[in-house]
């Protein structure tokens, strides 16, 4: 399965976002700078996402972004098809009518299927659990 870097960044992007729940809207330059995410890419990225439902943006000088529902009601499928559409969705090649390609043709279905109930499960808590666990690695270098 082929992620884009939209998914890639806007998976992070809210990602930023679930780490800072409770605290108030975020300002996109702020996450831009801490994600590394070209900024008016980022805008483009947060109107879909609020389009979806996934971020509530609130314009003025104290406003920015916020996630719309709580980290383990977000996941990251739903984070791919906000921003992929139909292409996260569509991706199985048709078939030419052989019995190759049907074969062929299941194989990346079970795959899109497989792929679809993985990254459903996988929420933005979920996330945040897994940083937690990799920031309390120690790196010792001699």
């Amino acid at each position: 399965m082929r992620v884009s870097r939209r998914a890639d960044y806007g998976v992070r992007a809210l990602f930023d976002l679930a780490e800072r729940v409770g605290r108030g809207p975020t300002q996109s330059r702020e996450i831009a700078s801490r994600q590394g995410i070209p900024e008016p890419y980022l805008h483009q990225l947060l109107g879909a996402l609020n389009r979806a439902g996934l971020v509530r943006s609130t314009r003025g000088p104290a406003g920015g972004h916020q996630l719309a529902r709580a980290p383990s009601e977000i996941s990251v499928w739903d984070v791919v098809t906000a921003l992929d559409g139909g292409e996260a969705r569509d991706a199985i090649p048709s078939t030419d009518g052989s019995a190759a390609s049907a074969v062929v043709r299941e194989t990346w279905s079970e795959l899109h299927e497989r792929s679809v109930a993985y990254l459903s499960d996988i929420t933005l808590a979920s996330l945040l659990d897994r940083s937690r666990t990799h920031s309390g690695a120690v790196d010792y270098v001699i």
